[in-house]
Order: C-alpha cells, then structure tokens, then sequence
C-alpha cells in the first residue's frame, strides 16, 4: 500500500498539516478530559448517583473504543481530509446536542455522538505522521503531538471550574461546538486531498486477521489500557471530586489541580519517546513508569496532605512518571504488517480507552456501595474505590514484560 501524491503537500507545510491535525486531536482530549468538571456540574444540578455520573461520562468512551478498529480501516483505506473534517464536525454536532440535554437521554446521546466523532482525531494523526515524517522521529512527533494536547487542555481546565460556575455548562459545551466547527473548517482547507491505495485487497485482509492473531498486539494494547487509566479514569472523571473532599477545596481548586496530572503527562510524553530512542532497551522504561505511578498515587490517597501546593506537586510527578504509556504506539508500529498500519493503532487505542469505560462507572459503583445509607462519600469511600488505579498499574507493568524490546 502506498499513498498517492497530494498536490496540497506541494504547497502547504508539513508542520502545518501536522498542527491542524493535532488541533482536532487536543479538541478530543478536552471534550474527554474535561467530563470529570463538565459532569460533576451536572451531577450538582440533577442530583445524579455516582454511578449514573460515571456511565454518562464513560458513554464517551463506548463509541470511541468500538470505532477504533474500523476507523484505523476507513484511514487505511480512504481519503485522510475527508474523514477528520466529517468527525470534527460531528463532535461539534454531539456538543450542541449535549448542551440541549435537559433529560439523561440528550445528554447521553450527546456524550455517544461526540464520542463517535473523537474515535478520528488519534488515529488521524499517527496517519498524517506516517504520510509526512521519517519513521525514526515518530515515537518523538507522537509524545510532541500528546504533549500539545495535554498542555492546551491544562491551561483550558484552570479556570474551566469558574467559568462553568459563571456561563453554565450548557453555554460552555455549545462554545466548544462553535470551535468543532472551526477545526473542521481547517482541515477541508489544509490537510492534502489523498488516499491509500490498496494493490492487493485479498493481502490487506490476510495481514489484518495475521494482526489480530497476534498475541503481543493485545498484551501490548491491554498494558497501555491500564497505565492509562489514570488519566482516563482518575484525571477525567473521579479526580475532581476526591480532592474537593480530601483537600476541602473548591471545584476550580480541584480542577487546576486535576489539569496538574495533565500537564505532567503531556511533558513525559516526548521525554520518553526521546529516551526510548537512545537507551538500548525500552522495557525497564516501561516497568519503571508503571510502578513508580502506582507508589505515588498511593501516597496521594493515603498521606495526610491537605496542603494544596504541596498536592500539586505530588500531582504533577504522579503525570510526569505515567507518559511512558505512549511507548505502545510505537511498539504498535513494529508489530504491525506495513499494509495495516492504521488498523493496528486504531486497535492499540480501543484497549487503551477500553479501561475509561469499564473502571469509570466500577469506581462509581463501589462508591456508592461503600456509602452504605448516608447521602454522602466521605473520604474512605474513594480510597477504597480508588485502590483500582494502583492495581491497574502493577497489572501493567507486569503485561510489559512480555512485550519485545527494541534488541529484539
């Protein structure tokens, strides 16, 4: 499979295809990231069980982990400019529903669309990084391209608590509809019109199912699932309200705190990318990561700190250990046939979100069982619950045993 020549690349720059797409792609890490301020809001207004606030934030994750497969297929296969102007404008679509949302049914429908739009924006990237940059800087341009995401989501979350409390937060997801459509705009106007072309379609089928045959491409997709899982269940949904409880601070206090991990992880990410490219191996990196994550969120759940500084630096290094994570993509890449590419990332993605969607409403589940008949989670509740972060990261470190080394 190769690509055909795009006039577009002629004439726009690789760094500016590279921006817009990431552009799509920092829009998806704030409508994902964002739920835990957006939904605490809405579980305030409408009094929502914990587990019903943890389904319609993980009602995101349920589109975006089933698309991925057949979006790495559609990006494989079909036209890079068509398919991220079409989902970008969906998510603007899935806003506007969701701001409307006055009854649960809106608001998950909503959360389903905007979802099934975001499956494009990760997945498009790592294509326009394929189709425009040498292969030895990918593991670098992928952890730079998660790092712009993060870091434009931080500075977005700071005063997001404030300015909810201010506009409502039916006002504040119609406004990131209106800026959906302004991404989709940029990408009909800058990402070069081309497709792959396919030579031999009997092969690409044969090299897909050999793919997911392949035993180290679940181990692989399963590890970065549950390193993950602390930003995408913890950050994205249940960090918020924890330290509201453990700290006694306010919605916008937990939410720059909560953007703090944020920020930490978007900065590890091209550290170790770089690292991975000039240590001879990669698995102590991994093993490292998992573990010295786990140690430190059990400090955050347990030590008596109710200094708010103090939390946010424990907070930022909890973000800066986890980004090896991001390793899995490139692992991915050598796993994977050349012909199916895209497919194997889509694939890689789906068990990386997979954890958001089961462990989000688990975690709101056990809340409310360990509540007992009081109306209130008292701080206990969440360290009990919150036990599956660490667990999930041992878990992972020892699945990144099996995986290859760079030596093999």
């Amino acid at each position: 499979m190769n690509s055909s020549p795009a006039t577009a690349t002629r004439s726009t720059p690789r760094t500016i295809i590279w921006l817009v797409s990431v552009f799509f792609l920092l829009f998806q890490f704030f409508l994902q990231l964002s739920s835990g301020i957006v939904i605490g809001a809405i579980m305030h207004e409408k009094k929502l069980a914990a587990l019903t606030a943890g389904l319609l934030s993980s009602a995101f994750y349920y589109v975006y982990t089933t698309m991925q497969i057949p979006v790495g297929l559609l990006f494989d296969r079909y036209n890079t400019r068509i398919l991220l102007s079409l989902n970008a404008l969906l998510c603007a679509l899935g806003c506007f529903l969701f701001s409307t949302g006055h009854n649960l049914f809106m608001l998950f429908l909503g959360r389903l669309i905007i979802g099934g739009g975001s499956a494009f924006a990760f997945v498009g990237v790592t294509r326009i990084l394929r189709q425009h940059y040498p292969l030895r800087q990918y593991a670098f341009m992928i952890g730079l391209s998660e790092t712009l995401g993060f870091t434009v989501t931080v500075f977005g979350m700071i005063g997001m608590g404030a300015l909810i409390n201010h506009i409502s937060w039916q006002n504040f997801i119609a406004g990131a509809g209106v800026i959906g459509v302004l991404i989709s705009t940029l990408c009909w106007k800058y990402i070069p019109n081309n497709k792959p072309v396919i030579s031999n379609h009997n092969q690409y089928k044969v090299h897909l199912l050999s793919m997911l045959k392949n035993k180290l491409v679940w181990i692989n997709g399963l590890f970065v699932g549950l390193e993950f899982s602390v930003i995408t269940v913890f950050a994205a949904m249940w960090a918020v309200p924890f330290l509201q409880l453990k700290l006694e601070c306010t919605l916008e206090t937990a939410s720059i705190l909560t953007s703090i991990i944020l920020f930490g992880a978007g900065l590890s990410c091209p550290i170790y990318g770089w690292l991975s490219m000039y240590l001879p191996q990669r698995k102590p990196l991994i093993h490292i990561s998992c573990l010295s994550t786990a140690i430190l969120f059990l400090f955050m759940l347990y030590l008596p700190i109710h200094n708010i500084f103090i939390m946010g630096i424990l907070l930022f290094i909890i973000g800066l250990c986890c980004g090896a994570y991001m390793l899995a993509f490139t692992i991915a890449n050598e796993l994977a046939p050349p012909e199916s590419l895209s497919a194997c990332t889509g694939f890689t993605n789906t068990l990386a979100m997979l954890s958001a969607p089961l462990l989000q409403p688990l975690i709101g589940y056990f809340l409310d069982h360990f509540k007992g008949n009081t109306n209130l989670h008292a701080l206990n509740d969440y360290q009990l619950a919150l036990l599956i972060i660490p667990v999930a990261l041992i878990l992972a470190s020892l699945l990144s045993q099996c995986l290859p080394d760079k030596s093999s």
